[in-house]
């Protein structure tokens, strides 16, 4: 089969669940003998599959349509798009059909993580326990008013033009049937590459309770500062580390001083992959308190490396975190309730091993990126078949 990849964020330059899935998916191809090519704006040099198309963020949409059209005659099969970003790579794949050139033959996957009529939505006042602890930026209400509806606009297109819909949950699907108009929307999980079992016996060093993700109104990180001085009256010696940045940051920062946390809370700040990955082998817990989510990656590479999460019960979480069992789900705006879960995993360090073990079970059983690729191919063979095509070729 020949793929083509669509994605304006690409690791290691753009740290992002869509990047690392792209990525992850485009390698996972090419080592199953499909040929790979990924547009995208900055990949890295020694990236065999990428293509960098280069230009400012806003711009990425048309410049990866335009070299699109600059090869109309590349037999692809797949082409896959993520996020609004392709919309005008759908459009242009339109056109081709139309015009009968042979690139136009490809079937075309739109893989949306959210719904932007949504991610609008979530923009607005985060409260904890009725207490507003962080509101939006200048930038992100910038984003509601101006880009948010706009992406809402072209998901909305690549949707309608798409020969297949692909969310990453069901709850995901249901808000794209509703606010982009498509009867059928595929759920195929994001996916993550599984490595070998971290070991965490460190009884003797203070439990780590770990945050990583971009900065935002609708990750609530304002509410797990709000929960961690009922954290530390039960467990005094927790740290809770904060991995990444972005619009609330500062606001973030300022809640930690008010809260006199400066002692108990690292702000680490945006980290390189291997880094922040590194970090889910010092931690005990994962904490995701996001009003707003598709399917977290952060939670899926979380158990890959055994660590119990505690979330909030929106979206998609309740389909990656098994509550109970794999970690705990709590209401979102709720510091209490999410200090009292995360006091009961760090008092108890064989429910937080076992919760572990059976992250990593599931996350191998479900979440596997070998899995999610072979779900993929499927998806475009029944697509391949469907329109009378040949079935897609599985070598070069």
């Amino acid at each position: 089969m020949k793929a083509l990849l669509v994605t304006n964020t690409y690791p290691p330059a753009d740290v992002s669940g869509v990047g690392t899935l792209a990525c992850e998916l485009a390698h996972r191809l090419a080592l199953g003998g499909h040929v790979v090519r990924v547009l995208t704006r900055r990949p890295p040099a020694d990236d065999l599959h990428a293509e960098a198309v280069g230009g400012p963020k806003l711009l990425f949409p048309l410049l990866a349509a335009l070299r699109f059209l600059a090869a109309p005659r590349t037999d692809w099969d797949l082409v896959q798009v993520h996020e609004s970003d392709g919309a005008l790579v759908a459009v242009a794949l339109r056109l081709l059909r139309l015009a009968g050139l042979r690139a136009g033959r490809a079937r075309l996957v739109a893989t949306l993580q959210v719904s932007y009529r949504e991610e609008r939505l979530a923009v607005r006042a985060v409260r904890a326990d009725g207490e507003v602890v962080s509101r939006p930026s200048g930038a992100e209400r910038r984003f509601a008013i101006l880009r948010a509806p706009l992406l809402a606009f072209l998901g909305r297109l690549t949707a309608r033009l798409a020969d297949a819909v692909v969310a990453p949950s069901a709850a995901t699907a249901a808000e794209l049937r509703r606010d982009y108009g498509v009867d059928a929307v595929e759920v195929i999980p994001n996916g993550v590459a599984l490595h070998a079992a971290v070991q965490r016996h460190r009884p003797e060093l203070p439990p780590v309770i770990l945050y990583s993700g971009r900065l935002r109104s609708r990750k609530a990180v304002a509410v797990l500062v709000a929960a961690m001085p009922r954290v530390l009256a039960a467990v005094p010696a927790t740290r809770l580390v904060i991995v990444g940045d972005g619009e609330q940051a500062s606001a973030v920062a300022a809640a930690v001083r008010a809260r006199n946390l400066t002692a108990h809370v690292e702000l680490a700040g945006a980290l390189p992959r291997a880094a922040a990955m590194a970090r889910l082998a010092e931690a005990d817990v994962f904490c995701l308190p996001s009003t707003y989510e598709g399917l977290p990656l952060a939670i899926l590479e979380a158990m890959v490396a055994g660590l119990p999460v505690v979330a909030t019960a929106v979206s998609g979480n309740p389909e990656a975190v098994e509550d109970g069992v794999t970690g705990l789900l709590v209401p979102p705006e709720s510091a209490t309730a999410l200090a009292d879960a995360l006091v009961a995993l760090l008092g108890d360090r064989r429910r937080r091993e076992a919760m572990g073990e059976a992250g990593r079970r599931r996350a191998a059983e479900r979440f596997a990126i070998d899995g999610v690729a072979d779900r993929y191919l499927a998806l475009v063979e029944r697509l391949t078949a469907a329109a009378g095509s040949t079935r897609p070729s599985r070598g070069a």
